[in-house]
């Protein structure tokens, strides 16, 4: 099996990754880490929770320690973007430009003389209009759930952080899913790239048990509620809408539960606040509508609960994705109301599977 040391790493690199906790690269990062420290472009598919974030990390904090060339990494949403720069710091203990929306920008001025940049579309598009940053100047630029990217409407943004990081010698793509659409944006700005995809079907993920609970209206928030009264260990629970969010919320919380929620209308520093406590523990129930099914990493989420159930099956296997990881088990239950059961038959035929029904 191979090792971190096998990769000829600085000592100082080395002994990030090991007082970060980590003992042997995950498949990803074996495949991909070489790659990278060889200097070549790469297209990764690889499941959520299989270690994509330091695959690329590690590569890049092996650079600074020879080099001053700045690295940018461009991330779909804040949270993204704010965990990727905690991963950073967490394997080099190095200081990490940030640059995301929802937050003053003036503040971020002063960091983007770092080594690494990470950011979101938006934000880092306002600070080349604005003469801060200078995307001709990185070695290397990663585009993080480049699939996620797309899907929200980035396409054009990525484009201009391509085509503006033209002297970039390295370009990174990862993806839980490659799709027609990804494929053809890699080939259209690099010349010659590595493709590495992971896992013959990336859905079927073995450490997480599918469950399925049939509900009427009237039921599902007494159902929910005996079914997280009977589950030890934090719980994600997804909603389709704002205001079902804040709802649910409040409704967990006069049961019992020590219960946060998160949304896209709290301000960006509330939603750091409560993902925070969960993280701690210091709340053990988190409600969040889909802008935390990708991307948040939070580890020992032993059960996600679909209160709505997604229309889009690939919906699903993001909200499921935050349990399972890193090889530990997981479940997912879905509370199914009648006219939902034709997208469970949907989300089964993407993963190859049978979601048992359960009972009351």
């Amino acid at each position: 099996m191979q090792q971190f040391e096998d990769f000829g790493l600085d000592k100082s690199v080395l002994r990030g990754i090991f007082r970060a906790g980590y003992v042997r690269p995950t498949q990803v990062q074996s495949r991909v880490i070489p790659l990278l420290l060889k200097g070549k472009s790469v297209l990764v598919q690889s499941k959520t929770g299989t270690g994509k974030t330091a695959a690329f990390a590690i590569p890049i904090l092996e650079w600074i320690s020879e080099n001053s060339f700045p690295h940018l990494v461009l991330a779909p949403t804040r949270e993204l973007a704010e965990q990727v720069s905690q991963e950073f710091e967490r394997l080099g203990q190095v200081k990490v430009a940030t640059i995301i929306g929802g937050v003053p920008i003036t503040p971020q001025f002063s960091t983007l003389k770092n080594h690494i940049v990470v950011g979101t579309p938006g934000r880092t598009l306002d600070h080349v209009r604005r003469g801060k940053l200078k995307l001709e100047s990185f070695k290397t630029v990663i585009i993080d759930e480049v699939d996620r990217l797309l899907d929200m409407g980035f396409v054009e943004d990525v484009e201009k952080v391509i085509k503006g990081a033209k002297n970039a010698s390295v370009l990174g793509f990862f993806s839980a899913t490659v799709t027609k659409e990804v494929e053809a944006l890699v080939k259209s700005y690099v010349k010659s790239f590595e493709t590495i995809k992971l896992e013959k079907d990336e859905y079927n993920v073995d450490t997480i048990a599918h469950y399925s609970l049939n509900v009427q209206h009237n039921t599902k928030d007494k159902l929910l509620v005996n079914l997280l009264k009977s589950k030890n260990g934090k719980a994600l629970v997804f909603t389709s809408t704002k205001r079902g969010c804040e709802r649910l919320g409040r409704k967990l919380g006069s049961e019992g539960f020590r219960v946060g929620w998160i949304n896209g209308d709290l301000p960006q520093t509330k939603r750091e606040w409560v993902l925070s406590l969960f993280k701690r523990e210091k709340i053990n129930v988190l409600v969040a509508t889909d802008v935390a099914s990708r991307g948040l990493d939070i580890d020992s989420i032993k059960l996600v609960v679909n209160y709505d159930v997604p229309r889009e099956p690939l919906t699903y296997v993001h909200r499921s994705g935050r349990t399972g990881r890193m090889g530990k088990s997981g479940m997912v239950v879905s509370l199914v109301l009648p006219h939902e059961r034709h997208s469970i038959s949907k989300i089964e035929n993407i993963l190859k599977r049978k979601i048992q029904q359960i009972k009351p």
